[in-house]
């Protein structure tokens, strides 16, 4: 499911990376950082709906916190619906036994 940090952007993040602004990208990577316990990877428990076609199709994503790449989108979690991705996400979150992150301090 999806890819990790050390892999290369598969089609759909490539494409939802596409024109995103760097400096906002490198100030999102800064935050997930802190956010997983000043971890890179993915972060346990933070998944999220992507918007991958407007209006057609929704991504299930995992925050990550890498520069290159702040989110993983799943490929085999595509949906035509954002509420069927969200009933998705959270059952991914749920099977993993995962809860909210919690920054530990």
């Amino acid at each position: 499911m999806g890819s990790d940090n050390v892999s290369s952007l598969n089609a759909l993040e490539k494409n939802a990376l596409n024109d995103l602004d760097m400096d906002k990208i490198n100030d999102l990577a800064e935050c997930l950082f802190v956010l997983n316990n000043r971890r890179y990877g993915p972060i346990p428990g933070a998944y999220m709906v992507m918007c991958t076609k407007p209006g057609k199709e929704w991504c299930v994503a995992q925050l990550n916190a890498d520069r290159s790449k702040p989110f993983i989108l799943f490929e085999d979690k595509v949906f035509s619906s954002a509420a069927e991705a969200q009933i998705e996400a959270e059952k991914i979150k749920k099977d993993r036994g995962e809860s909210a992150p919690r920054r530990c301090t």
